[in-house]
């Protein structure tokens, strides 16, 4: 989650009609998580779900469509193609409410949030919050640097990105007319939150909302790290996405780094300020090896 976003807890007018739990969707991408089950265990408000696969393998396509027939709301959707963007899009088309929530398969949500967004639904656009399991010293170590760079009570800034997401779908009438960029692998919600505010569009915190992401590693949490900036790398290739600011980053991590001394929380800190670093010298190694393939 990037933490230049410059505009913090935006609430809009809301509408007076309101919004009950069959006006909403919930759209899980996955390709071969058996978290799934557990991310829809969680789902604790009776709307439909789909669950959105994309170059998923048969056994486990096998399996989520032998569970879709004991749970009628779920409805299965599958392209042979891989890219969470390409999975949101698909599900999205599908679905026939006015409202949907993005959700990913290793989360899983806390008992009353999903009703906690819906009742916020008439702003337009909705962000709860993402906290981190903990399984031992390096998921602990990830679950507070997380904390200090995307969890918005600390910095006290709210954005687009996913998940919590819940919106309106007519809302990216106003944000260049599509949901997600289907070209991009990783960052889709890069480019959907650049949208976002450059169409002035306010986002509705809500922090009370938190799902909770499987314990991560330091080894994975560094996986998804390079990942960003290898997706960064794609979408300025694409032109989808501006040139990353050296300087900013740089201004970044040090801010985090402050903010861990801050709150007394070097080590999380310093680790945050390495996944800042990180980010631009694995978007770097990835510009690097295109030019060269000129």
């Amino acid at each position: 989650m990037s933490a230049d976003a410059t505009d913090s807890f935006l609430n809009a007018s809301p509408a007076p009609a309101p919004l009950s739990s069959q006006d909403l969707t919930i759209v899980v991408p996955v390709r071969d998580d058996p978290l799934i089950y557990r991310c829809l265990a969680s789902i604790d408000l009776a709307c439909p779900v789909i669950v959105s696969t994309n170059g998923s393998p048969d056994w486990f396509l096998k399996g989520l469509t032998m569970y879709a027939k004991s749970a009628a709301h779920v409805t299965v959707l599958s392209t042979s193609e891989s890219g969470i963007g390409l999975a949101y899009n698909h599900a999205i088309a599908q679905a026939v409410t006015p409202l949907v929530l993005l959700m990913d398969s290793d989360c899983t949500f806390e008992p009353g949030a999903i009703a906690a967004m819906l009742a916020e639904a008439s702003f337009g656009l909705v962000k709860g919050r993402v906290r981190f399991e903990t399984a031992g010293r390096g998921s602990r170590l990830v679950a507070a640097a997380r904390r200090l760079t995307e969890d918005p009570l600390v910095t006290k800034k709210a954005n687009a990105y996913s998940p919590p997401l819940l919106y309106s779908t007519n809302i990216v009438e106003k944000m260049g007319g599509h949901h997600f960029n289907t070209a991009m692998k990783w960052r889709e919600d890069r480019d959907f939150e650049l949208r976002r505010r450059k169409s002035n569009v306010p986002v509705r915190l809500v922090p009370q909302a938190v799902i909770w992401h499987k314990p991560l590693s330091v080894r994975d949490d560094l996986k998804s790290v390079r990942a960003y900036g290898a997706g960064q790398a794609h979408g300025e290739f694409l032109k989808v996405l501006p040139a990353m600011s050296l300087r900013h980053e740089l201004s970044k991590a040090c801010k985090v780094a402050w903010r861990g001394v801050q709150r007394g929380e070097y080590g999380a800190g310093v680790y945050a300020a390495f996944r800042t670093l990180l980010v631009v010298a694995s978007r770097g190694a990835v510009l690097g090896r295109r030019r060269g393939a000129k």
